[in-house]
C-alpha cells in the first residue's frame, strides 16, 4: 500500500506539472501570437497616423508645438507644408511628405474606421487563437506526459520485480488495473505497437516517408525526443496558417455589426456588448454547427497530412528532419492520439468553455478601460492618447472612438508576455476552467473521451 500511494502521488504531482507547463508554453508562444496578428492588424500604425493628423491640423493653424510633438508628427509620417515658429522670430519651411500607402495617407475618417474594424476583429480573431492553443498545448503536453510516466512506472515496477522476484500480486498488477486495458499494452509493448501500426493513416503519400524496415541510426532516445519535439512544433500551423480559417470570417461579421457606425456615434457598453456577442455566436456556428465542423475546427489545429512536412521544415533544424525521415512512427501515433481526442464531442464543449471565457474577459478589460479613459471632460475631439468625453449619465453612452481605443488597449493587455512574472490575467483565466482540467485528467490517464 505504500508503493502503491507513492505511484499516485507521483502521478499526481507529475499531472499538476504538466498543466503548470502547458501555461509556461502559452507565455512563451505569446510574442511570437504578437508578431503574427501584427502583420495583419497594425492598431500602432493607425494611432499614429492619426496623432499625425492631429498635429498637422495644429500647424496648418498656425499653432504652437513642442519639438517631442512634432517629432512625433514626423514619425507618424504626416504630410504638410507648414511655417513652423521658431524662437518667435524666424520660420523654418518644412514639407514632409509620408510615402505612398502608408496611413497617413487616408483621411481622418478613414483612419478612424480602420482603427475601429482592426481592433475588434484584432481582439475576437486573439480570443480564438488563444482558446485554441491552450486546448492543443494541453492535449500535446498531457499525452506526452502520460506516455512518459507509464513507461517509467512500468519499467521500474518490471525492474524491482526482477530484482526481488516477488510474487505476481505487484504494483504492476495494480497499474495495470488503474489505467485502461488499452494504456497498458501501449505503454509495456513498444515492440507491438512498431508491428501493429493498422490504427495510423495510410493517407500519407505526400506526408514524411517513413520505411519501418531502414536500419536508424539515431540511438533511441534522441530519436524519441526529435519524433516529441516534431509533434510539439506542430503549433506553428495554428499561429502561421490555420488561424486564417477563421480570420476572414470574423472581419466580414465584424464589418456587419459596426462598419456603419462613425467615431462621434456613440453606443451603451450593454450595446456593444451584445454586437460583440452576435460575432461570437455566428462565428461559433461556423465551428460547432454546420456539416464540416469537425474538418474545420481540426484543419485550424493541425496540418493536412500533405502539409505536414513543411511545416516541420519551418520549425526543426536540418538535423532533425534527418532523424525524422528515418523513422516518424513515434510522431504519427502522438498525431493520430491527437486527432482522435480532438474528434471528441467533450473537446468542443471544453473550447466553447474557453471561448465563452474569453469573451467574458473582453468585456470585462474593455469596460474597464473606457471608465478609466472617460474620466475627465476635455473639449470634444477624437485623438488618441487623449481622455475622450464622459458618457452621457442618462443613458451611459459612449463614442465608437473610444471603444476602438479600449479595444485596442485589450489587445494588448491580453497578449502580454513574461515567464517571470506570469501576470497575463486572460491567461490564467483559461488556464484555470474546470472543463479544461477535466479534459487534461482524461487524457493524462487515458480514461477516454
Amino acid at each position: 500500500m505504500t508503493e502503491e500511494r507513492f505511484v499516485k502521488e507521483q502521478i499526481k504531482r507529475r499531472f499538476v506539472q504538466t498543466q503548470q507547463d502547458s501555461l509556461y508554453t502559452l507565455y512563451e508562444l505569446m510574442p511570437v501570437m504578437t508578431l503574427v496578428l501584427a502583420k495583419d492588424f497594425d492598431l500602432d500604425s493607425l494611432v499614429e497616423a492619426l496623432k499625425g493628423k492631429k498635429l498637422e491640423k495644429k500647424l496648418s493653424k498656425g499653432g504652437k508645438v513642442s519639438g517631442e510633438e512634432y517629432a512625433e508628427g514626423l514619425s507618424s509620417g504626416m504630410s504638410a507644408t507648414t511655417e513652423v515658429q521658431n524662437n518667435g522670430s524666424s520660420s523654418v519651411q518644412t514639407d514632409v511628405q509620408s510615402q505612398a500607402g502608408l496611413p497617413a495617407q487616408k483621411s481622418k475618417a478613414e483612419l478612424w474606421n480602420e482603427l475601429k474594424l482592426k481592433s475588434i476583429t484584432k481582439v475576437i480573431v486573439l480570443s480564438y487563437t488563444a482558446s485554441l492553443l491552450m486546448l492543443l498545448t494541453r492535449l500535446q503536453l498531457n499525452i506526452l506526459a502520460r506516455r512518459e510516466y507509464l513507461d517509467t512506472a512500468i519499467n521500474n515496477a518490471l525492474e524491482k520485480e526482477r530484482e526481488k522476484n516477488a510474487n505476481q500480486y505487484s504494483v504492476i498488477s495494480w497499474f495495470s488495473n488503474w489505467i485502461s486495458p488499452a494504456a497498458a499494452s501501449a505503454a509495456s509493448a513498444a515492440t507491438s505497437d512498431k508491428i501493429n501500426n493498422k490504427d495510423v493513416s495510410n493517407a500519407d503519400n505526400a506526408s514524411i516517408v517513413t520505411n519501418s524496415t531502414t536500419h536508424t541510426t539515431a540511438n533511441p532516445e534522441k530519436l524519441r525526443y526529435v519524433n516529441e519535439q516534431a509533434f510539439l512544433s506542430l503549433s506553428w500551423w495554428l499561429l502561421n496558417r490555420g488561424y486564417l480559417q477563421y480570420k476572414g470570417i470574423i472581419e466580414q461579421l465584424v464589418k456587419e455589426e459596426f462598419e456603419h457606425l462613425n467615431p462621434r456615434d456613440t453606443i451603451t457598453m450593454d450595446e456593444f456588448s451584445d454586437k460583440l456577442s452576435k460575432i461570437f455566436v455566428a462565428t461559433n456556428k461556423q465551428f460547432f454547427q454546420q456539416q464540416q465542423s469537425n474538418e474545420m475546427f481540426i484543419s485550424c489545429l493541425l496540418p493536412e497530412p500533405n502539409l505536414e512536412r513543411f511545416v516541420l521544415q519551418q520549425t526543426l533544424e536540418p538535423d532533425a528532419l534527418k532523424v525524422l525521415y528515418e523513422d516518424n512512427l513515434l510522431l504519427k501515433q502522438l498525431v493520430q492520439e491527437t486527432n482522435k481526442c480532438l474528434e471528441s464531442p467533450g473537446t468542443w464543449i471544453v473550447l466553447e468553455s474557453l471561448i465563452d471565457e474569453t469573451f467574458h474577459c473582453i468585456m470585462e478589460q474593455i469596460e474597464t478601460n473606457v471608465a478609466s479613459k472617460a474620466k475627465t471632460t476635455p473639449p470634444s475631439t477624437s485623438t488618441p492618447g487623449e481622455s475622450l468625453p464622459t458618457p452621457q449619465e442618462e443613458n451611459k453612452a459612449y463614442q465608437i472612438a473610444l471603444f476602438a481605443i479600449a479595444t485596442k488597449d485589450c489587445t494588448n493587455e491580453m497578449l502580454k508576455a513574461g515567464l517571470v512574472s506570469m501576470n497575463n490575467t486572460f491567461l490564467q483565466k483559461l488556464h484555470s476552467i474546470p472543463a479544461l482540467d477535466d479534459l487534461s485528467a482524461c487524457v493524462y490517464s487515458n480514461f477516454g473521451l
